[in-house]
């Protein structure tokens, strides 16, 4: 897990040094996030994982992604940030990281690419890579715990994203550090909502789902056992 912690590492640096020099603040935030998402990918390549989980991925990435469009009307409610929190609750930080980061580059070729999808990759990412830590740990999953992150993953989710806009937009002026965020709460609490109304929905059938996916493909997670969800 050394690589995935020097990607948190790098987020940490492209927050830190965009703030200090605001002048290229955007530039080198995006080599960063390049790094971080070289990072994933590369650990990616080199775990042993067989050829059906590298499928399994894909397909829950391309379902995540295209989940996203036919809420396209609605305000940042879409069930990407939920179904990556399931997809590392139930198979681990890798798979996570990497639908997270595909969900964002894949959606984006319908809703427009721009300096924004590295930042979302990322974000994604991170809530991806949370949530399988915290699955590993778990004895079960249940429908509380997937509303419980997408409550804090998603406030997680729009911090990083506000933070993009100021760096983004607004050349990481001080002046406008506040204004950056408060401007975005009604937005980032559109999000979080969603996500508790698609876990609150769709949280025990999507695990049940992800789990019989899990079994068939043989995801194991050291020891453990296969997680049991329940409704409560």
């Amino acid at each position: 897990m050394a690589s995935i912690g020097m990607a948190f590492l790098l987020l940490y640096m492209a927050v830190f040094m965009s703030s200090l020099v605001s002048e290229y603040a955007a530039f080198l935030s995006f080599i960063l996030l390049l790094l971080i998402l070289g990072v994933i990918f590369a650990k990616f390549e080199e775990s042993e994982i067989s050829s059906k989980e590298v499928a399994l991925i894909g397909i829950l990435a391309a379902i995540t992604a295209a989940s996203r469009i036919p809420f396209a009307a609605l305000p940042n409610i879409k069930p990407c940030t939920f179904l990556i929190i399931v997809t590392g609750l139930v198979f681990g930080v890798l798979a996570g990281a990497m639908v997270g980061s595909m969900t964002a580059f894949v959606s984006n070729m319908f809703f427009g690419q721009g300096p924004w999808t590295a930042w979302e990759m990322v974000a994604w990412a991170m809530v991806g890579m949370i949530a399988g830590h915290l699955g590993q740990r778990m004895k079960e999953i249940t429908v509380k715990d997937v509303v419980l992150l997408g409550i804090i993953l998603g406030m997680a989710y729009n911090t990083l994203m506000d933070f993009s806009s100021w760096i983004t937009f607004y050349k990481a002026d001080p002046d406008l550090f506040i204004p950056t965020f408060v401007a975005g709460l009604p937005f980032g609490a559109l999000h979080i909502f969603g996500n508790v109304i698609f876990a609150l929905v769709l949280g025990g059938p999507t695990i049940k789902i992800f789990q019989r996916f899990r079994q068939r493909i043989r995801v194991t997670y050291g020891h453990r056992e296969p997680q049991v969800v329940r409704s409560d």
